[in-house]
């Protein structure tokens, strides 16, 4: 390593002294009103490159009127002075290395431009600001490149990051939606647009935060970021034809193409492909707004959060994707909407994996050894239609209803061996398990807004009704080998589940004065679930039938549940401190009917769930935000039905009735500053969660079984997280480098019982990251360390596991060569420590590509890409949960050479560039 950071180093003295060698350019002057004797406060100093239009620099003038523009190259450019009670002022200047100190000693500010029946106001804006609750981005005021997309505008913004796969975040959280000009564009998935629609048309980038429904959960908030659009940068047409091949046996193609008029906007895509390409990814599928061709990332049941677009890294995939995508606005004031759109799913994933895991039980362990092979197979046709309208300048309606058809086929294979504390083999098993399932669900989304004369009086009503089918059909074939007898078994699986769900919610706002109001709500959900498995044993070979039905794993469940909550909230909203605050009653029945036992276990659970938002500005680059809720999680029917899943043989689920809804105490800490000035910004905060009567999992070991393990979700108590994180963007040298420190800290305690025994186990993961980004015209240089420690122990004396380390180096280059040539390559060193013997694994990730652009637009790419030069490419992970340690790796796409053409277009016959490499 030391070898790498002097080359780092080296560059980095290389790159500087080649940049800030140049003449400093330095503008001063005294800025005064139109008589000449009264100096101008606050009036904004301007400097433009009059070539392209960047932003040089700018500042505002003293209480004595003078300024002081300096710190950029020697240029030629406009001086640009602004006030909101005068006209501009501009002066041209022609920049001189023996001319680079200027001084204007008196600027006597023009009246106020008028014309016939309309008066022209130039209004001064800061280049960041707060309007109420939104952190408003003047998007004019941050230089970029010529012919830049929103993407490359979005970097530049103070405490706004974007990360390898596009997704963003804001002073440190995650941008849960992304908007052009309040609506949604080609879609509604984060970054829509942001890789596609020039920088140029973008007015203003607004984030701020909305709440959302969430089924029985009542509400979540999310933070959005809203592009509002220049009046000529709102139509036009754009997309993309691109292929590539090795010849051999990799490919990708790309179709999408768009178009939108003001209103209208129509988009097309198709996409096949075998590599890591086998996903629009998370960038692509908002560039052309394609809503649903990913999935939400969620939390699973252990709290892990879970990344459902991240298939590179779960085996070898291909994939067959397209779809189209249309809305209009129709009528005299254009206030009715009509969207459509369909998309077809057509995936292989083949997944081979190999893991090692070691078990504690009481005072002794053993380990097991695993070799997996899942393929599937999973095809869908999606349709959704959306209405959203305007009755009159009152009332407004949106109607979204949407049905999916699914089918799956799934063949997977897992062989097992089970060793001793002496590695002595004790048992080993073979299990197979195929799977063909069809699935058809149909939603509704309805939501009225009734807004009163009297300003603030609001009422909303909304409706979510959800329906899913599915049936599904498979084989359990599964041969145990002991030391001391052999045992095989043959299963014919079918299931069916029905699910409906209703929630109505209905919200009313009533000002109370200028500052106040008051909030109530009602919410009703009805839901039920039937969930039928069948079981059947003893395969005939000659009649090719099983012959018996096993009462064990056969069940029909039914679950209904009924719940009510009444809140009442008040609202405090004025500039410096706004506070809302209140208690929500929430009342569920539930009724679980065992229909194979005729077994019924009845319900009934009282929750008060207060709720507190408090916010704090005192300027408009300063915000201390704090929030407190409570929630209630209905368990699911997996976790209900009492019968066992057998479908791992090796660990055996069974359902619990008797298990109550959790009660959660969330809470969220943040503060963020910048300057807006200098591009600095700093942003810290903490979150955790405390949770009553949490699902945790019983775990029994069986003793005969060596290995074999009986599970089951049970209500426990302790269960808390805490998450502190902290970030930073440090710009210098004019912001030509910038360094990015960020830090995560998560401490986690989580309860469960082991053969009936209560272990609790503690996680204390933290996290160090530091970027450094160099960014000159024609050459970006990214430096990325991290490094991440994880110490989890348990109150098991057995269960003692020691602490283990993953360390990241990360450096990418991007080199803009004259005559359209481009050279791209990236390296990133894993390193993971303190793993299982033979999954210590370090491996070296080496990526490049050079392009040649042509045409006089340059949208003509021809690129010569190489994957995984070294052939190093792996996926390996640990994992700590209850009384197992896992240590895994699975084989993914490493090494492959790709000779790729693209071809870009847009109505504008300009070049269309790409923000994003290819890695």
């Amino acid at each position: 390593m030391p070898l790498k950071k002097y080359l780092y180093t080296a560059l980095t003295l290389i790159l500087f002294t080649t940049a800030f060698g140049q003449t400093p350019m330095r503008v001063r002057g005294t800025v005064y009103d139109t008589t000449g004797s009264k100096p101008l406060k606050n009036a904004v100093a301007t400097a433009v490159r009059i070539k392209d239009s960047l932003l040089l620099g700018f500042t505002r003038t003293d209480a004595k009127g003078n300024f002081d523009l300096n710190s950029f190259d020697v240029d030629t450019f406009s001086l640009i002075i602004s006030h909101p009670q005068f006209d501009d002022k501009t002066y041209y200047m022609f920049g001189h290395s023996g001319n680079a100190d200027i001084t204007i000693p008196t600027i006597t500010m023009p009246t106020k431009a008028q014309e016939l029946d309309e008066v022209i106001i130039y209004a001064y804006k800061d280049p960041i600001y707060y309007k109420g609750d939104t952190l408003v981005y003047v998007a004019d005021s941050f230089a970029v490149a010529e012919n830049a997309v929103v993407e490359d505008l979005l970097k530049k913004l103070p405490g706004i990051e974007i990360d390898k796969d596009g997704k963003l975040k804001s002073q440190g959280k995650e941008i849960g939606q992304v908007l052009v000009d309040g609506d949604e564009f080609f879609g509604s998935d984060p970054t829509i647009a942001t890789k596609n629609l020039g920088a140029s048309g973008v007015e203003t980038v607004q984030v701020y935060e909305k709440k959302q429904a969430n089924g029985a959960d009542g509400e979540e908030t999310i933070q959005v970021l809203d592009l509002r659009l220049k009046d000529d940068a709102k139509k036009g047409y754009f997309g993309r034809i691109s292929g590539g091949t090795d010849f051999q046996q990799f490919y990708e193609t790309e179709l999408l193409v768009n178009k939108f008029n003001r209103t209208q906007k129509i988009s097309v895509f198709v996409l096949a492909a075998n590599t890591p390409k086998s996903d629009f990814g998370f960038g692509d599928r908002s560039k052309f707004g394609l809503e649903n061709e990913g999935r939400t990332n969620r939390f699973d049941d252990d709290g892990i959060f879970v990344d459902f677009n991240n298939n590179q890294n779960q085996g070898i995939p291909k994939t067959l994707k397209a779809g189209v995508y249309f809305s209009d606005k129709y009528g005299k004031k254009k206030n009715h909407t009509l969207g459509f759109n369909y998309s077809y799913y057509n995936t292989n994933l083949t997944s081979i994996a190999q893991s090692r895991s070691q078990y504690f039980v009481e005072d002794s362990t053993f380990f097991s050894d695993d070799s997996t092979r899942n393929v599937s197979f999973d095809e869908s046709h999606r349709i959704n239609f959306r209405y959203e309208g305007k009755l009159d300048s009152l009332t407004t309606l949106e109607i979204r209803p949407s049905i999916t058809l699914s089918g799956a086929n799934q063949n997977n294979s897992d062989y097992s061996s089970y060793r001793d504390v002496n590695d002595s083999l004790q048992r080993f098993n073979n299990v197979s398990n195929t799977n063909v399932s069809n699935t058809t669900s149909l939603n509704n989304d309805l939501r009225f807004q009734r807004k009163f004369m009297k300003k603030r009086r609001e009422i909303n009503l909304r409706y979510l009704l959800s329906m899913t089918e599915d049936i599904a059909e498979g084989t359990l074939i599964s041969d145990n080998r002991y030391s001391f007898y052999d045992t095989t078994f043959q299963q014919l699986k079918t299931s069916s589940r029905d699910v409906r769900n209703h929630n109505a919610f209905l919200t009313y706002y009533e000002p109370i004065g200028e500052k106040y109001k008051i909030q109530a709500d009602y919410m009703y959900e009805f839901g039920f679930n039937n969930q039928e498995r069948e079981t059947q044993d003893f395969y005939n070979p000659n009649t090719q039938r099983y012959d018996s039905i096993n009462a064990i794993f056969t069940n029909n469940f039914d679950n209904l549940r009924e719940s009510h909550r009444l809140g009442l909230l008040v609202w405090r909203e004025a500039r410096k401190h706004s506070l809302n605050a209140g208690v929500r009653l929430r009342n569920v029945a539930i009724e679980n009917t065992n229909l194979f036992t005729q077994n019924v276990i009845e319900q009934n659970v009282t929750n008060f769930l207060p709720t507190l938002t408090y916010r704090y500005s005192p300027n408009q680059s300063k915000r201390f935000v704090l929030r407190y809720r409570t929630n209630s999680t209905l368990p699911s029917v997996n976790d209900l039905q009492p019968v066992p899943d057998n479908s791992n043989p090796n660990r055996i689920r069974i359902g619990n009735p008797n298990l109550l809804p959790n009660y959660e105490h969330n809470f969220d800490l943040s503060f963020n500053t910048y300057n807006a000035l200098k591009g600095r910004y700093i942003y810290l905060g903490m979150n955790g969660q405390v949770t009553q009567n949490a699902f945790g999992d019983s775990t029994t070991i069986i003793p005969s079984g060596f290995g074999v393990q009986l599970n089951q979700t049970v209500n426990v108590s302790g269960n808390y997280y805490l998450v502190g994180y902290a970030g930073a963007g440090i710009p210098m040298f004019n912001r030509v480098f910038t360094l990015r420190p960020n830090f995560n800290y998560l401490h986690s305690q989580n309860t469960s019982y082991i053969n009936g025994d209560k272990n609790i186990g503690l996680t204390r993961n933290l996290g160090l990251n530091m970027d450094y980004v160099v960014n000159f015209d024609s050459l970006e240089i990214t430096l990325r360390n991290s490094f991440n420690l994880s110490s989890p122990t348990n109150s098991l004396e057995t269960f003692n596991t020691q602490p283990f380390t993953t360390q990241s180096y990360f450096a990418g280059i991007t080199w803009r060569l004259p005559k359209g040539f481009k050279i791209e390559t990236n390296g990133n060193y894993t390193l993971n420590g303190q793993r299982s013997n033979g999954y210590n694994i370090n491996y070296f990730i080496l990526n490049a590509a050079i392009s040649k652009y042509f045409l006089k637009t340059q949208n003509l790419e021809v690129t010569a890409l190489m994957n995984d030069i070294l052939n190093q490419n792996i996926s390996a992970n640990r994992y700590v949960s209850q009384n197992v340690v896992t240590d895994n790796f699975t084989k993914i796409i490493s090494r492959y050479f790709l000779l790729k053409m693209t071809y870009r277009f847009n109505n504008r016959k300009a070049k269309e560039e790409d923000a994003k490499g290819f890695f």
